[in-house]
């Protein structure tokens, strides 16, 4: 029967807890993750293995027949998605986070299997179904290895002992077989090379590692999609009253209010003469401080969703001072962070776009909406759903599928390279520090830069001799990357 996030919480790791035991299916998923594994680790994450290794591990849960929710199979569906830029992208800035998401999504198929949604996955949850998790991967090897030990014990007596009496006759013949071998091959050199192998330790050792770590890691996710779910936390009653919590946000709106006039008087006359007296031009004033504002609202919004989550609102008069002050909280966080995205526009425009200035804008924009989702759920929307955790997770993935198909390292190259910020100089170290990705771009505007640029990231590309260049480590079909063979092409089109 299958189970669902209501029941009480399951004992981690007991026998007792498995509702579906390992069959045919699951050893089969197994084994296929486990080369997939060992052909990704061995060939490169970033290249077709990876983008395969990803693509097994969701047909193998899909398959499976243990996904009996709605949430697990989306979830599971949605990390294909990720996991094919694996063959595309080769940006260390990008790389990461699609296998990080695959990795995610994956896994919350495999808790969601037989019970919850995502649109009640409250973060006492989350933690509650990680540790859950968690344990139940500890115990993935004795989840494989039960069907093997009792399709071992149903063999026969008979079988048993046509196995002896066949390991008997090997036994007898081996000498045999190695002395005539050993003639053969010494009068035959064409007979002998059937026979060389060449052995090299590290390497088995290598395949095996990778094998079993495939291997245990698709086990482990079986293991959780075969278990009864873990239930709610245990409720309790909210530590911190209504005005203890109240104080602590109307200090909050008042540092924040204060700070929003210390943004309007530095308009002014007097906010750039007091500005002068420091010894700072506004434009040096402006373009101060935005990791430290992008830190105030990240705290912020830990501590509004802490408070959210242990105030004891017991009456509606409490209930309502908590939310309207709250989402005045709320509303001043949001321009702490438009003026932190303000300041690290005024350093784009003076020196440019890097792959950091891009992420760290992108990720204020998104603080941003979760600010949004945050006013809505203290609102009232969603009322009695968890579906803060999950909008705010969908909401990083889109823009990190977005981000997939906008190749940032290009977008950068472009922006260095379009000399329209206020240092016309092109910074040309840093551009050929960028990702393979960028590449394409970069030869695509060679020809509208100045000379001396020009020369200097044709000196970069180009090898003084044949052959400079060290060679690539991963080769052969499943080390294949669109990324890389752009690049290729183009830095060949350059140099030709």
């Amino acid at each position: 029967m299958t189970q669902t996030a209501e029941q009480p919480l399951a004992v981690p790791g007991v026998v007792e807890t498995i509702v579906d035991p390992a069959d045919a299916r699951v050893l089969v998923g197994v084994t296929a993750a486990a080369v997939a594994t060992d052909l990704a680790l061995r060939s490169g994450a970033a290249g077709l293995a990876g983008a395969l290794l990803v693509a097994v591990a969701a047909a193998t849960l899909l398959a499976s027949g243990r996904l009996h929710t709605r949430s697990a199979r989306l979830a599971t569906i949605a990390a294909p998605l990720f996991g094919a830029w694996l063959a595309i992208r080769t940006s260390p800035w990008l790389v990461p986070l699609d296998a990080l998401a695959t990795a995610g999504l994956l896994a919350l198929g495999a808790s969601l299997a037989r019970g919850g949604s995502l649109a009640d996955l409250t973060i006492p949850r989350v933690a509650l179904r990680a540790i859950h998790a968690g344990v139940h991967a500890v115990a993935a090897p004795a989840f494989v290895a039960a069907p093997v030990r009792a399709a071992r014990e149903k063999v026969s007596d008979r079988r048993t002992n046509l196995a002896v009496r066949i390991g008997r006759g090997l036994l007898l013949a081996a000498p045999v077989l190695v002395l005539l071998g050993v003639l053969l091959a010494s009068a035959d050199a064409v007979f002998a090379s059937f026979f060389r192998v060449d052995f090299q330790p590290v390497t088995l050792a290598e395949h095996v590692a990778a094998l079993a770590a495939g291997a245990w890691g698709a086990a482990a996710l079986l293991r959780v999609t075969s278990v009864i779910p873990p239930g709610r936390p245990p409720a309790r009653r909210p530590p911190i009253g209504a005005v203890e919590a109240t104080v602590v946000l109307a200090g909050l709106c008042a540092l924040f209010a204060a700070f929003t006039a210390a943004q309007l008087v530095a308009l002014s006359e007097g906010g750039r003469h007091v500005l002068a007296t420091a010894g700072l031009t506004y434009a040096e004033y402006a373009r101060s401080g935005f990791f430290q504002l992008l830190a105030v609202a990240v705290i912020t919004l830990g501590v509004l969703l802490l408070l959210r989550a242990t105030t004891n609102l017991t009456s509606p008069g409490q209930r309502a001072t908590f939310t309207a002050v709250a989402e005045v909280a709320v509303a001043l966080t949001v321009v702490v962070v438009v003026v932190a995205v303000r300041r690290l526009n005024l350093y784009e425009d003076a020196f440019g776009l890097t792959m950091l200035r891009l992420y760290s804008e992108l990720f204020s924009y998104w603080i941003g909406v979760v600010f949004l989702f945050l006013g809505a759920g203290l609102a009232g929307v969603g009322r009695g759903r968890g579906w803060f955790v999950g909008a705010a997770a969908a909401t990083g993935l889109a823009l990190l599928l977005a981000l997939n198909v906008a190749n940032p390292e290009a977008v950068v190259a472009r922006d260095q390279l379009a000399g329209t910020r206020q240092v016309q100089q092109t910074d040309v170290g840093y551009v050929a520090r960028l990702s393979e990705d960028a590449i394409p771009t970069v030869a695509a505007r060679l020809p509208d830069l100045d000379p001396v640029a020009r020369a200097d990231l044709r000196a970069r590309f180009c090898p003084l001799e044949p052959n400079s260049f060290p060679p690539s480590r991963f080769t052969g079909w499943a080390a294949w990357n669109l990324g890389h063979e752009r690049a290729d092409r183009a830095v060949t089109h350059v140099c030709g």
